[in-house]
């Protein structure tokens, strides 16, 4: 997606050879008017799916997927990040490979239980979302149909895991390398 590969080069920090700085127009502060065009891109990538919710995982995918669930008409489901068990959530362990420190993805389970899920997310880089979303969803019955990333790290391992076991993955903007001396990013076509 040019727009946002377009603000990706103009603004992002490129922090390390693996940290992407986003917070000024993904997570800290919001470009609504870039949100909104994410959105509506996810919306159109899966017009043809057969899905009942978009699920996100709080916070940097919220406003994403909430303008895709605007124009595809579908129910967004947040699912949560807990430090702790929560009794009656649906929960799944994950390690946050960003922060160092393992979380649960918290949900209520009648907002899953059977159904067809989208899943849209921030950054793919390791891919350990995705597969423990999907862990989640199965717990409940319910089943991950497709993924939206809004910025995939194709240099590291989860595109390409991913891809190999059969998740269909939509990426708007595939980073192949990033340089944190100079600052830049390479872009897959």
């Amino acid at each position: 997606m040019e727009a946002l590969i377009q603000k990706i080069s103009e603004e992002a920090i490129v922090k390390s050879e693996s940290i992407l700085g986003v917070s000024g127009f993904l997570n800290m502060r919001v470009d609504a008017q870039l949100m909104s065009d994410i959105g509506r891109h996810f919306s159109d990538c899966f017009r043809e799916d057969d899905f009942d919710i978009y699920l996100t995982v709080e916070t940097s995918g919220i406003a994403p997927s909430l303008f895709a669930s605007l124009y595809s008409d579908k129910p967004l489901v947040i699912i949560k990040k807990q430090h702790h068990k929560v009794e009656g959530m649906a929960q799944q362990k994950c390690y946050s490979y960003t922060k160092k420190e393992n979380y649960y993805l918290t949900v209520d389970p009648k907002f899953i239980k059977g159904k067809r899920c989208i899943l849209i997310d921030d950054f793919l880089a390791s891919g350990s979302v995705v597969r423990n979303v999907e862990s989640l969803l199965k717990e409940q019955d319910a089943t991950l149909v497709k993924t939206g990333i809004v910025i995939s790290k194709d240099f590291q391992e989860g595109m390409q895991y991913l891809e190999k076991e059969g998740y269909d993955v939509v990426s708007l903007a595939r980073i192949k390398k990033m340089d944190p001396v100079s600052g830049s990013i390479e872009f897959i076509e």
